[in-house]
C-alpha cells in the first residue's frame, strides 16, 4: 500500500472530523510557539539582567513572562492532546464496526481459507496500528515540523553564518530516512502476519485444550508457539535496531553542529553571552522535534502495513444471494445427486457423492 492510498483511505474516517483536526493542529501550533520563545527570552535574561545592573523590576516582568510561556504552551498542549485522542479512538472504533459488520457478510470460504486468530488479530492489533496515525503521528509531525521551522529560523536570523551547518547536515538526515522506510515497513508486515498466526494458535489451544491432552501434543504446541514468538522477538528487534540506527546517526550529526556552533562562535564571531546562550538554546530545543521526525518513519511504516491488512479485509467481496427459489414447505427429506464438495479450490474432500437421507435418518460421512 502507497503512501497515497493509505491516507485516502485513512481520510474517509478522519473527515468527518475534520474541525477537531484542524483545532488539534491549531492548539499544538500555539503550544510549539510559545516554547520556541524560550530561547529570546533566557538569552535577554543574561543580557539585560547579569552583564548589567539588576532591575527587580525587569527580573519580575522576565520571570512572569518565562512563567506564563510555559503554563499556556502546557496548556494549548494538553488540550490538542485531549482533541487527538477523541478522535483517535473514533476511528477505532468506526473501523471494528465496518470490520464487524463485512465479517458478518462474508462467505463461509473466507473463514475456511483464513485462520480465526489472524482475523481476530485484525480487529485487536492492525486497527490499533493505523489509529496511531490518525492522532499521534498527526500530532508529532505538527509539533514537530512546526517547532523545526521556527527554530531553524530563528537561528538564521540571530546568526545566518553559524546556521549553514544545518543545510548541510539535513541531506544526511533525508538520506538515512528514506533508506530505512522499506526495511520497517517489510520488518511491520511480519510481525503483523506472526501476530495473527500466534492468536489463532492460541486460540486453538484454548478451545480445543482437551484434544491437545487426549492426544498428549503439548510439546508439539508449545515448541509451535515458542518458534512463532521468537520469530515476533526478531522481527521487533529489527525494526527497533533500524529506528535506533536513525536516532543515533541524527545524534551525531546533530552533536557534529554543535561542536561547530561552539567553536566558531567562540574563536571568529563576536557574540555577547546572551546571544550566545540563546543561540545554543535554540539549537538543543531543535534536537528533540528533528529525532521526532525521523522516527515518525517507524509508526507511519507501521500503519501503512496495519493499513494492508485492515482495509484487505473491509475490501473483502461479500456473499450474495444468488437463490431463486424459495422453500415454502419442508419434508425434511434431503436428496445429493452427484455432489463435490471442498473447503477451496485446490482439495476437493467430497467427490460425485449420491445419497438419499429419509426425514428422521441421521447419516454420518467418515
Amino acid at each position: 500500500m502507497q503512501y497515497k492510498q493509505f491516507f485516502s483511505r485513512l481520510f474517509f474516517y478522519l473527515k468527518a472530523h475534520i474541525g477537531k483536526l484542524i483545532f488539534t493542529s491549531v492548539m499544538m501550533m500555539f503550544a510549539t510557539a510559545l516554547e520556541s520563545s524560550i530561547p529570546e527570552i533566557t538569552g535577554r535574561i543574561v543580557d539585560e539582567l547579569f552583564a548589567a545592573e539588576r532591575d527587580q523590576q525587569t527580573a519580575l516582568i522576565y520571570a512572569l513572562a518565562l512563567f506564563g510561556v510555559i503554563v499556556l504552551s502546557s496548556i494549548f498542549a494538553m488540550t490538542s492532546t485531549a482533541a487527538s485522542s477523541w478522535v483517535s479512538n473514533k476511528v477505532i472504533m468506526d473501523l471494528r464496526v465496518d470490520m464487524f459488520a463485512k465479517l458478518l457478510r462474508l462467505p463461509k470460504s473466507y473463514f475456511d481459507q483464513h485462520p480465526t486468530g489472524k482475523t481476530l488479530s485484525k480487529l485487536t492489533f492492525d486497527v490499533e496500528q493505523i489509529a496511531a496515525a490518525a492522532s499521534s503521528i498527526w500530532l508529532d509531525f505538527i509539533k514537530s515540523s512546526m517547532s523545526v521551522i521556527i527554530l531553524v529560523g530563528y537561528l538564521f536570523y540571530k546568526n545566518w553564518q553559524l546556521s549553514l551547518t544545518l543545510l548541510i547536515l539535513l541531506p544526511l538526515v533525508y538520506l538515512a530516512v528514506k533508506l530505512s522506510s522499506n526495511r520497517m515497513r517489510s520488518s511491520s508486515i511480519k510481525v503483523q502476519n506472526s501476530m495473527g498466526r500466534m492468536t489463532h494458535l492460541l486460540d486453538e489451544n484454548i478451545s480445543g485444550s482437551s484434544l491437545v491432552k487426549i492426544y498428549h501434543a503439548q510439546e508439539q504446541e508449545s515448541e509451535k508457539f515458542n518458534d512463532l514468538i521468537k520469530n515476533i522477538r526478531q522481527q521487533r528487534f529489527k525494526v527497533d535496531m533500524t529506528g535506533a540506527f536513525n536516532t543515533g546517526f541524527v545524534n551525531i550529526l546533530i552533536g557534529l553542529s554543535l561542536g561547530s556552533v561552539v567553536y566558531f562562535s567562540s574563536t571568529l564571531l563576536a557574540m555577547s553571552a546572551g546571544e550566545f546562550l540563546s543561540f545554543f538554546t535554540a539549537m538543543g530545543m531543535l534536537v528533540k522535534p528533528a529525532k521526532s521526525l525521523v522516527n515518525i518513519n517507524k509508526p507511519l511504516q507501521t500503519a501503512m502495513a496495519a493499513g494492508e491488512s485492515v482495509f484487505g479485509l473491509i475490501d473483502e467481496d461479500e456473499e450474495h444471494n444468488s437463490g431463486t427459489k424459495q422453500l415454502k414447505k419442508s419434508k425434511g427429506a434431503i436428496k445429493f445427486n452427484q455432489v463435490s464438495f471442498g473447503y477451496n479450490s485446490e482439495t476437493t474432500v467430497l467427490n460425485d457423492i449420491s445419497l438419499d437421507i429419509k426425514p428422521g435418518e441421521t447419516v454420518a460421512l467418515v
